[in-house]
Parts: structure tokens; sequence; C-alpha cells
């Protein structure tokens, strides 16, 4: 059940197991991360109604994290981050849960630290990053499928407040039967924070005539010597390539899976961390299955 030695377990709030490395300390639903040995940690959440749950890497921390949450029908889970001054974190968020449930994320970055995060598919998400401390780092890749009648909609958000600061999200999707599927990407940079970059990706690809899919890219800059970019796209499937795997003998549903793989996997290529690789492509490998 657990990828790593350490690990701790919440239902609905309240931890049921854990096994701690003596860097990680647990205070009601916050989990406080210490200097000392590099930490691996899984961390599983299991929630009826809402729950917050708080992670607070202090500085000069690094620390690699998996968290798998298992959310029911209508669940809200709230997160904070905080990230100290050198702290150096990656995290990959699987969602195991069913039915409508929102996810909101929070957080805030310090003096050169970097947090990298993978997201596999949720329903409803809503991700705010604030870069407060000069030279921060965050990083965000999200792959998300959204199937049958789903209605899904992702919002995140990467902010500069301090200069130097690099805020990077890669989100790619896939929309099929009657789906919905909305990503806005929004990157700030306010004034004076000089010497910032702002770099976003948000692509869709849709597969069937009945589903609305809308990549929204936002870029608010009120200064002028820093980096930004986006790029943005939504298309259809070639049937083409869906017949030459159905002509190799793949089912369509095979063959549907398989595309639907091969076009998330450029979220992968840019991670340059192995166990939010690994994760990815374990979570990916299961789309459509």
């Amino acid at each position: 059940m657990y990828s790593f030695e350490h690990y701790i377990h919440f239902v609905d709030g309240k931890v049921t197991e854990e096994n701690l490395p003596k860097e990680v300390v647990v205070t009601d639903t916050t989990i406080t991360f210490k200097y000392g040995e590099p930490i691996q940690l899984h961390v599983v959440v299991d929630v009826k109604n809402e729950m917050s749950l708080h992670y607070v890497f202090e500085d000069n921390v690094h620390a690699e994290v998996i968290e798998t949450r298992h959310v029911e029908e209508n669940g809200v889970l709230n997160r904070t981050f905080t990230n100290g001054a050198y702290s150096h974190v990656n995290f990959f968020n699987e969602n195991e849960g069913t039915g409508k449930n929102t996810y909101l994320d929070e957080g805030h970055s310090f003096h050169d630290s970097m947090l990298q995060l993978g997201y596999s598919a949720s329903i409803e998400a809503f991700y705010t990053f604030e870069l407060d401390g000069e030279g921060a780092d965050v990083r965000l890749r999200m792959a998300a499928l959204s199937k049958n009648k789903e209605k899904k909609h992702y919002k995140v958000h990467i902010k500069h407040n301090a200069p130097h600061t690099t805020g990077i999200m890669d989100n790619y999707g896939v929309a099929k039967d009657e789906a919905h599927l909305v990503i806005d990407g929004i990157g700030t940079i306010t004034n004076g924070q000089n010497g910032s970059a702002s770099h976003q990706t948000n692509k869709i690809i849709v597969f069937d005539p009945k589903c609305y899919a809308s990549a929204n890219p936002f870029l608010y800059i009120d200064e002028y010597d820093v980096q930004a970019s986006h790029a943005a796209g939504v298309g259809k499937m070639d049937e083409e390539h869906l017949y030459y795997l159905q002509s190799r003998g793949l089912t369509k549903r095979q063959a549907m899976q398989l595309i639907t793989y091969g076009y998330l996997m450029p979220v992968v290529e840019v991670v340059d961390n192995q166990m939010i690789k690994e994760r990815f492509e374990l979570a990916l490998s299961k789309v459509g299955a």
C-alpha cells in the first residue's frame, strides 16, 4: 500500500497509521519537515466531507513526497504548502477518488527554494502558488483526463512576488465521450520583480464531437525586465492514427488508450525527478483502462 518506508495515513483528518522519520513532525493535520537527512514520505488521505492538510518544509529541507488521496463524492481537500529557504521538494499527487470532488491548493515559496509538483487527474482543482522569496522556483506538471459526462475545470495560478523567481506550468488534457475540460493557466509578475520568468503550456486533445474543451492562457505582467511565454491549443484526435492502430490488431478502446497515453506523455518528459517520472508513468498507464 505504501511506496516508501516512511508513511502516514489520514482518515477524515485523523491519523490511523504512521511510520515517520525523525525529521517529520505531525501536529493535527500539519506535517512539518525539518532539516536533516533527505526525506521520502508517502501520505495517504481519505476524505468523506472536507479536510485541510498543511505541508511545511523548513529551511534547507530535501524531500520527496507522494500523496495518494481518496476523496468521496462531493468531498473537498484543502491544502497549503510552505517552502522554506533553500528547500528542495519533489511532490507527486495521485487521485484515486471517484465522483465529483474538489481540490484547493495554496502555496508560498521563499528564498532560493524549489518545488516541483506532478498532478494526475481529479475533478475540480484550483491551485495558487506564490513566489515570495528571491530565487524561488515552482514547476507544476499536470495530466488530466475528462470522460463520459464529467465536467472538469482546472485553474492554475503562479504569482511572482519577488525578483529573479521562476514559475513554470505544463498542463496536458484529454477530453472524450461527452465530457467538458477547461484549463486556465495564469502567470502573474507584479511590479518590481525583475529577472523573473513565467512560462506555461496548456494543451488539450478532443476525441469525440460532443466534447467541449478550452485551454486558456493568461499572463499579467507588470514589469519590463522579465521572460514570459505561453503556448495553448485544443485539437482533434487524428482519425488516421486510430485507424492505423486498429489495423495492427488493437481494439478501438485499446487504440484510444494508447493515443491518450502518448498525448499526455510530454508532461513526463519535462520532469527532472525520477520519482515523479515513475509515478506519472504508472498513473498514465491506467488511463482509459
